[in-house]
């Protein structure tokens, strides 16, 4: 856990919206605490926090392709942001058209956008989290892997060379089968790259499963078990990764793909001793991947000694009052700014936050209002 003492604060002081979604022009001056955003379904509260997450990450939540978030009829959605940090105060643009992508960081093009990301770390939570528990391994590999950029930026790029490496290695496999002379050089190569991102990813798994017990336990009833897990897919031992890669050769010819290395790795997660993919309750489920959620939080929060700014759409959609209050109770005590939207504002009544740490916005047809 982070010492709260030293740990920033980041907030979003101000934001401005046009044409992105069904909002054609919006203005927000969030609290530094709570933001509740409510409405009736289809009237645009997902898209504030949609625009939110894009401005500071350069992508979507809800899509693969941020074009699609320009509003229809329109060529360019546009999202600026002025975000607190401590004492320092950042600028933040983002301009989608159709084709392309403008981002800006104090009015200059940042390096890169892994770059421009981390700077501004958010962690959001919405519907399609529920993946985390019952989706593929994918879904929770990618999780750890939004911890390894925070916290291990080698480890990201051995990440990237050694997904190029396998790529050439199985294409060699695929055109020239198991006897192609290249295939050694590829396979030492990615070995290498491959055993320094297997230890990014256990050493992200060690940093969130502790957490992720901690975060569960907050927001279940007391009796109910969480055990987690790392499960590793290959190793991280260089000599031992290159010794499989060469013996697997035939298998990895006949699948089409590697069968050994990280993109193997999994996150065990059993509910009461049974496996919570398949076992556990649609209400166990969504409280576990908001686990999941907190715990990537604490991660980042530690890694980058700044409370993460966090987007929850729609949680209180699957809870009851006592549960949603307990979600609450748990969220103020991370010291960071919360947004979240909700068609139920009722839920929030008696609310833990007092009323000068909350402002509560009303959207209706695209239009934002601050009560």
């Amino acid at each position: 856990m982070s010492d709260p003492a030293r740990v920033q604060t980041l907030r979003f002081e101000r934001v401005k919206l046009a044409s992105f979604r069904n909002i054609q022009s919006a203005q927000l001056a969030p609290s530094p605490r709570l933001n509740l955003i409510w409405g009736d379904n289809g009237q645009g509260k997902t898209s504030i926090l949609e625009a939110l997450y894009a401005v500071a990450t350069t992508r979507s939540f809800r899509t693969d392709k941020l074009a699609q978030a320009v509003r229809s009829g329109e060529l360019q959605a546009r999202v600026s942001a002025t975000v607190s940090e401590g004492e320092f105060i950042r600028e933040l643009g983002l301009k989608q058209g159709l084709r392309a992508r403008e981002v800006s960081l104090d009015g200059k093009r940042p390096k890169t956008l892994v770059s421009y990301a981390v700077r501004t770390p958010v962690v959001v939570f919405h519907p399609r989290d529920l993946e985390l528990v019952t989706g593929a391994a994918s879904e929770r590999r990618r999780l750890l892997d939004r911890l390894i950029l925070y916290a291990d930026p080698q480890g990201a790029e051995a990440a990237r060379r050694y997904g190029e490496a396998v790529k050439e290695r199985q294409r060699l496999l695929d055109t020239r089968g198991v006897g192609a002379a290249e295939l050694g050089d590829f396979e030492r190569v990615a070995a290498e790259h491959g055993a320094r991102f297997a230890r990014a990813r256990f050493e992200a798994s060690e940093r969130l499963l502790p957490e992720l017990l901690a975060a569960f336990g907050s927001v279940t009833p007391a009796g109910l078990e969480l055990s987690a897990r790392y499960l590793p897919g290959g190793s991280q031992n260089p000599e031992e990764f290159q010794g499989q890669l060469r013996a697997r050769r035939p298998e990895d010819c006949r699948r089409g793909r590697a069968s050994f290395g990280p993109q193997k790795d999994e996150l065990g997660l059993d509910v009461d001793g049974r496996p919570a993919r398949s076992d556990a309750s649609q209400g166990q489920q969504r409280l576990l991947s908001l686990s999941l959620k907190l715990a990537e939080l604490r991660c980042i929060e530690g890694t980058r000694r700044a409370h993460p700014v966090l987007l929850l759409d729609d949680v209180s959609s699957e809870l009851d009052a006592h549960r949603t209050e307990s979600v609450l109770a748990l969220l103020q005590a991370s010291l960071g700014q919360i947004f979240v939207t909700t068609t139920r504002p009722e839920l929030f009544a008696g609310s833990v936050f007092a009323a000068s740490d909350r402002a509560d916005f009303r959207v209706e047809n695209g239009v934002v209002q601050r009560l």
